[in-house]
């Protein structure tokens, strides 16, 4: 008669394999803390991203690393201290479906950030803050403006969310007082721009007008001071002031220190240094300036002409200048040995006063 299997042996008489059943058990906390580290990782990157990219997540990282840490830890812990039966529901509910799911998680969370950006525009020194008009933001394919994102106060910075690719893309940037220029969107770091340190400063033009033309533009004297804009053979007006002083047009800068004696050797090479008084009127004249703006930002190769025309409609001096990416460029008047009539309706009108 045949023994009866032992209760160490199956059907055949083989006893079962315990060393697969418990390398499958060792296993099973490896994936769950897979698992979690996964996920905690996810988060805290998700988190940053949203944060650089949209302006909105946990303001401390440290806080949303320890949330993402603590939850790796109790699962773990779980898995060591839970009764058998929970263990095994949350081994089915951390390793086998969430892995999946965190994994399908990353995929849809990279395809997102390989494909969306930001661009984060600072106001420079000297503005406390860029109005959303103000900035423009256009594709290399489109004259269309980007609209910044909502922002909660006009003192935060200007937040442009646009499409990329993995291996960037270009946009035209205009912030004002600063020339346009082309820049470069990455992925995953996107781009922030601080205007002192990434763009060219749109260039500013000092027009001095000479000696004899600052006695014109005195008080009861009916002198103006004029700006033409020159393109080919026609000619369009941009600013007109009634001020005896030189006048910048442009952002407004500095004089740098070299330049008042230059000006003096050139009254010395004109002979205006004969007459003292003329000299120290034509210094003080031309180092406080009055400041111009224009109806658009200045930039390199526009042609501008200047001149001052007398109290009988005339012109008395004028220069005409290329601008180049120089931020400052000194441009002096010449005077007109011939001084050339103007029609009524070509004469400018001082602006009222402010």
């Amino acid at each position: 008669m045949p023994n009866p299997p032992s209760p160490t042996s199956d059907e055949n008489g083989r006893k079962p394999d315990s060393g697969s059943n418990t390398a499958k058990a060792s296993g099973e906390p490896r994936r769950v803390w897979v698992s979690a580290v996964l996920l905690a990782a996810l988060v805290v990157t998700v988190n940053a991203w949203t944060t650089r990219h949209l302006g909105w997540g946990l303001e401390n990282p440290f806080g949303i690393t320890s949330i993402a840490a603590g939850l790796g830890l109790a699962a773990t812990l779980g898995e060591k201290f839970l009764p058998e039966e929970e263990r095994g529901a949350l081994r089915i509910s951390l390793a086998r479906i969430p892995l999946a799911v965190v994994a399908g998680l990353w995929i849809v969370f990279g395809t997102i950030a390989a494909t969306r950006s930001s661009i984060v525009v600072f106001s420079d020194a000297k503005e406390s803050s860029l109005s959303n008009e103000s900035v423009i933001l256009t594709r290399m394919d489109s004259v269309n403006s980007i609209p910044p994102a909502a922002r909660s106060s006009k003192d935060e910075p200007l937040r442009f969310e646009v499409p990329t690719s993995p291996f960037g893309r270009p946009y035209r940037l205009k912030v004002p007082g600063y020339i346009e220029q082309i820049v470069e969107v990455h992925p995953l770091t996107g781009l922030t721009v601080l205007p002192d340190r990434d763009l060219r400063v749109s260039p500013s033009v000092l027009f001095r007008p000479p000696p004899s033309a600052l006695q014109e533009l005195s008080l009861g004297s009916g002198g103006k001071f004029q700006i033409l804009e020159l393109a080919g053979k026609t000619s369009r007006p941009l600013v007109v002031s009634c001020q005896k002083s030189s006048f910048l047009l442009g952002r407004e800068q500095e004089i740098p220190s070299g330049w008042p004696e230059l000006w003096k050797l050139e009254l010395d090479i004109s002979g205006v240094t004969a007459v003292s008084s003329m000299t120290s009127a034509a210094l003080l004249g031309w180092h406080h300036y009055t400041p111009l703006r224009p109806p658009r930002d200045l930039t390199p190769d526009m042609v501008l002409e200047a001149r001052v025309i007398s109290g009988g409609n005339a012109i008395i001096a004028r220069a005409r200048v290329r601008l180049r990416k120089d931020p400052l460029i000194d441009v002096p008047l010449v005077a007109e040995s011939t001084p050339k009539a103007l029609p009524p309706k070509e004469v400018p009108s001082c602006p009222a006063p402010e």
